[in-house]
């Protein structure tokens, strides 16, 4: 075969590639910006254009590299990691250093410290296995506020860039019939691991090349039927093909979410439908062609890597900067943003730094040197300085340190806590049992369990402090929260997603529960969140007394099985942030007021009032008690405000609604109070 005119044949630009670039990035971009059309997210699916993106990359990178290897029997790596990285490195350098003052004045001293190791990491292509061993759950609301979150699929690519050229090199010279075939297994294996893994460690699965590998090899797939066969040419597959193509991924794009097994054999969907739009689309002649070459699609394709980059931490740093929250005409705006910077670095950076008559490899090795030393010495200053805490009055420095107030950062499920929960044994958690969260019987068992925790994110606000206190005594501890999905009743969630499966995780619940052969201690909670949710979504039954009758009537079984309940109420709502308030008393040039300002006392209680009406219908039962956070946190007599923060203790929240450290410290020793005086456990 004369592989020289298959290659001429198949290497002229295609602009539908181009537009496949814009439908991945504008759907990412979308997704992370969570734009609501008439209450609902039409983009929950959104992530799925990093598969997209995967797809698109190793069809390019292999026909890249097999072109180069069938004309000239070798690859010539020098050459190829050069390309690479005059593609990758210039911008994501430029947007680590424009992120810096930005990082400098919203980020806590934790979070600057953990800003700068996601950058080396970054840099050093590792940044999805940094994120997964800091227990990231992509797409939680915490994970919105980390700035370079999104590097992580860079280093999936990076980390196939330096594997499969070598891969590629060894299957030509020892199994020169059969690239293809080692190929396919490896794409199968990986394919079936995915699926595997999308039910056992999701976090793995999601982040790491061996759950990604297939996606990629996909496109390498595409490479090779080209350079063997060249395009496909059949009138009716190229109209029909890549419109079904491009439904397949609308369809991922529409009605994927966060529950979505991801990536497995669903991810299928929108990987082939990519496929299909890169095998059958010719130039301008089908109709999905001819869109996607269209100037406008094809122009933003074409900065799509710098749109990619910049998002991410523009989204990331207005959502810590507003802490009210962003509405969609601020999001629009920050997407604006987002493209006015992607032109520029676009036309000024990445073109520039590509151009090898401007910057030759001797200049672009010197300027890249540069840029390296600058990443590498500003961040390891940050982490050496411990997030630059002197950027604090010197009480606050001062407390910071003494009370570990840079622990205010207190994610919601329990194998996410290391850093706060530091004070345990490392031995505890690498012994506990943790499956899945997506079946509420699992999670996580810590010792030989007699407390367990029941509700949704609030309560594993409380769990690393309980763990920690209960570790104490050598009681064990088996968590049973679940995002979004509190222990009403089998039909209610506090997500507006109506996929969201709390049907299935409170059925498992109750039915786990009454497998129990002894009696066990649940905390359950509830935060003024879940009430405001439930009074205001038509989640329930229409009557409100009935919703509520049928949420104790799950309590009243738990208690007639001999289990025993606290539960858990009456959490005001912060002020502000503690981000915020901490830079505010920066800017008071803060001394140390003994109490901040939180909700009125007067309406949390009344808030509470029609809850408080059921709870005394079974406040009977010698196996039931009540803990009322707002009784912890607003103690003063002839106070009317609930705190956000006490002097001496710390702020009682953290980033957002759920209890800090220190609050969850009073809240836990409240309960674990009285559970003692009624006898619940001895200790």
């Amino acid at each position: 075969m004369n592989w020289r005119s298959v290659i001429n044949n198949i290497q002229n630009y295609r602009p539908e590639i181009d537009g496949l670039r814009t439908i991945a990035v504008l759907s990412v971009i979308l997704y992370h910006a969570q734009i609501l059309v008439f209450g609902h997210d039409l983009f929950k699916g959104g992530f799925v254009g990093v598969d997209i993106f995967f797809v698109i990359s190793g069809y390019l990178i292999s026909r890249i590299l097999l072109s180069e290897l069938f004309e000239k029997g070798k690859i010539s790596f020098l050459q190829f990691y050069e390309r690479r990285a005059r593609r990758i490195l210039p911008i994501l350098f430029t947007v680590f250093i424009v992120s810096f003052p930005l990082a400098y004045k919203y980020l806590l001293p934790n979070q600057f410290i953990e800003y700068a190791q996601s950058i080396l990491s970054a840099t050093f292509f590792g940044s999805n296995i940094f994120f997964y061993f800091t227990n990231t759950q992509y797409g939680a609301e915490d994970s919105l506020l980390q700035p370079f979150l999104h590097t992580w699929s860079l280093g999936v690519e990076e980390q196939f860039y330096i594997l499969f050229p070598i891969v590629l090199l060894l299957a030509y010279k020892f199994a020169k019939n059969h690239p293809i075939t080692i190929i396919v297994i490896l794409i199968l294996i990986s394919l079936q691991y995915a699926d595997w893994q999308s039910t056992k460690n999701t976090q793995l699965n999601f982040f790491m090349l061996t759950s990604r590998l297939w996606e990629l090899g996909i496109g390498s797939l595409l490479a090779f039927y080209e350079l063997k066969y060249g395009r496909v040419k059949h009138e009716l597959l190229n109209q029909t093909m890549p419109l079904l193509g491009l439904a397949m991924i609308a369809y991922a794009i529409v009605f994927f979410n966060n529950q979505t097994p991801h990536p497995s054999f669903i991810t299928l969907l929108p990987t082939l439908g990519t496929a299909l739009i890169i095998l059958y689309s010719v130039n301008t002649t089908d109709l999905v062609s001819k869109v996607l070459s269209w100037k406008p699609i094809v122009g933003v394709g074409l900065i799509s890597y710098s749109l990619y980059l910049w998002h991410y931490p523009i989204f990331a740093f207005a959502r810590i900067a507003d802490t009210n929250g962003l509405h969609n005409d601020e999001k629009y705006l920050l997407i604006l943003l987002t493209i006015v910077l992607s032109v520029i670095s676009y036309f000024v950076i990445e073109k520039s730094f590509r151009n090898r008559q401007f910057l030759n490899i001797k200049k672009f090795s010197v300027a890249i040197l540069l840029l390296i030393i600058a990443v590498l010495g500003m961040n390891c200053k940050i982490i050496w300085g411990k997030g630059f805490i002197d950027r604090y009055h010197n009480t606050i420095a001062e407390k910071m340190i003494n009370v570990e107030w840079v622990k205010l950062r207190n994610p919601s499920y329990l194998p996410q806590n290391q850093n706060i929960t530091s004070k345990i044994d490392d031995k505890l958690f690498k012994d506990s049992i943790c499956y899945k969260r997506r079946i509420a019987k699992d999670g996580c068992i810590f010792g030989s369990v007699e407390f367990i925790t029941l509700g949704d994110s609030f309560v594993g606000s409380l769990e690393p402090t309980l763990l920690n206190e209960l570790h104490k005594h050598k009681i064990g501890l088996q968590t049973n929260q679940y995002p979004q999905c509190v222990y009403l009743s089998q039909r209610y969630s506090r997500s507006d997603n109506e996929n969201h499966p709390c049907l299935e995780v409170n059925h498992e619940r109750d039915k786990y529960y009454k497998t129990l052969d002894k009696s066990k201690i649940f905390i359950v909670f509830h935060a003024s969140g879940s009430i405001d949710n439930l009074e205001s979504k038509n989640k329930l039954l229409n009557n409100q007394d009935s919703k509520w009758s049928d949420h104790f009537n799950q309590l009243e079984i738990l208690l007639s099985l001999g289990h025993k309940i606290i539960f858990v109420y009456g959490q005001p709502k912060p002020k502000i942030n503690s981000r915020k308030l901490i830079n505010e008393l920066k800017i008071l040039n803060y001394t140390g007021p003994s109490l901040y300002g939180a909700e009125n006392k007067m309406l949390v209680e009344k808030k509470f009032l029609y809850l408080q009406k059921h709870l005394d219908k079974i406040s009977k039962n010698a196996n039931f008690a009540t803990v009322k956070i707002y009784d912890i946190f607003c103690k003063s007599s002839g106070q009317k405000m609930c705190f956000d923060l006490i002097e001496n203790i710390g702020p009682l929240y953290n980033n957002g609604e759920h209890l800090s450290h220190y609050g969850a410290q009073l809240v836990v020793d409240a309960i674990l109070k009285k559970a003692h005086e009624l006898e619940f456990y001895t200790r």
